[in-house]
């Protein structure tokens, strides 16, 4: 019974040695699997041959055979294809970026695919090459890819647009994170040392080495010109401490989740002069609360 072909370019190795595990069940069945490579040009086939015994279907083990195959080709794409795929889509539609840039993005998107189910993404695979076999007993796994697995690539893409869209976010706040850095070193502090109160709501309080609030007027004033919903309170806060230009910050009531991005800005922007307190009294005295 002559079964199927399977053409590549790459990763033969991994084709052959995974069908040779899945078909060593057949085998153990009394099922002979006959096989056949040969090169052609870039391309290299494996052929399958089957001769089964006449108390096996041949039906049922043309649809077992193949269904062994759509398991390795799916795991295939996932395993060795993927990072090659994203790759090329990095190249294709964002030409513009160099190098550098498009490896950031490239790891960026494979995180993403590492954290995203790949079972979901396998499984898309798997049903799309059980469908090609059920007609077809040539498979040539590039395109296979191209043409059938269109749907594959489109998610691929949208995970390039996002892994993109974190790059250029990331690129920003980089560069606002420096801006914000030159502006605190240009300037001599005007104060030894502020707590920063911080509250899960986004609200702080300031105070100094003597724990008394340090009032803003510029910062009252256009808080009170703002709609409650487009207060944005780590830029107040940053711009806070800039102005006051602290020798040392001590950052107070920090274990939460709410906080973490403000307190990982302020150390970024003032860098050394941070320290984080890990629960002194003062962080629950009546003095420090909001």
């Amino acid at each position: 019974m002559s079964l199927i072909s399977i053409g590549s370019t790459r990763h033969i190795d991994f084709i052959r040695n995974k069908l040779d595990n899945e078909f060593k069940l057949l085998q153990a069945e009394g099922v002979q699997i006959n096989f056949h490579e040969k090169a052609s040009g870039d391309y290299t086939f494996l052929g399958y041959d089957i001769e089964a015994n006449k108390n096996v279907n041949s039906n049922n083990l043309r649809t077992t055979f193949k269904q062994y195959v759509a398991k390795i080709i799916s795991d295939l794409v996932i395993a060795k294809w993927e990072e090659n795929l994203v790759a090329r889509i990095i190249k294709n539609n964002y030409s513009y970026f160099t190098i550098e840039e498009k490896n950031i993005i490239l790891e960026k998107a494979l995180d993403i695919l590492r954290n995203d189910d790949h079972i979901q993404r396998k499984n898309k695979v798997l049903l799309k090459v059980l469908d090609y076999l059920e007609n077809n007993d040539d498979l040539i796994i590039e395109g296979f890819i191209k043409f059938r697995l269109k749907e594959y690539l489109n998610d691929l893409e949208d995970v390039v647009d996002k892994a993109v869209d974190d790059f250029l976010m990331e690129k920003e706040y980089n560069e606002f994170i420096r801006l914000l850095r030159y502006f605190v070193d240009i300037q001599d502090p005007r104060i030894d040392l502020v707590h920063v109160l911080l509250k899960p709501s986004g609200l702080f309080t300031l105070y100094d080495g003597n724990e008394n609030v340090i009032s803003n007027e510029y910062l009252e004033g256009l808080i009170v010109d703002l709609p409650t919903d487009e207060i944005n309170y780590d830029d107040l806060l940053i711009s806070a401490l800039i102005t006051i230009a602290p020798k040392r910050i001590i950052l107070h009531a920090v274990k939460c989740k709410q906080t973490k991005n403000t307190v990982t800005t302020i150390q970024n922007v003032f860098g050394e002069r941070v320290i984080v307190c890990e629960g002194c009294p003062k962080c629950k005295s009546s003095k420090f609360e909001l």
